[in-house]
């Protein structure tokens, strides 16, 4: 099965889905260590996503500078 990739906006979104569910009163611990993992996960996506991006920006600049 293919793995599909989620856009900036849609990690960002579920970051922040997670931290909202560690601001709720009353969330247990179990809950909220799996809530922290997947923020970790999503934050190190994110990073990844950004590398990317700039890796990409900086490989566009160089073409155009070529031209």
């Amino acid at each position: 099965m293919a793995k599909t990739t989620k856009t900036y906006g849609e990690l960002m979104s579920e970051l922040d889905e997670v931290l909202a569910k560690l601001q709720e009163e009353g969330v247990d611990v179990d809950s909220a260590i799996t809530q922290y993992e997947r923020g970790i996960q999503l934050t190190r996506q994110l990073t990844d996503y950004l590398t990317k991006s700039e890796n990409k920006l900086t490989e566009l600049k160089n073409i155009a500078g070529k031209g």
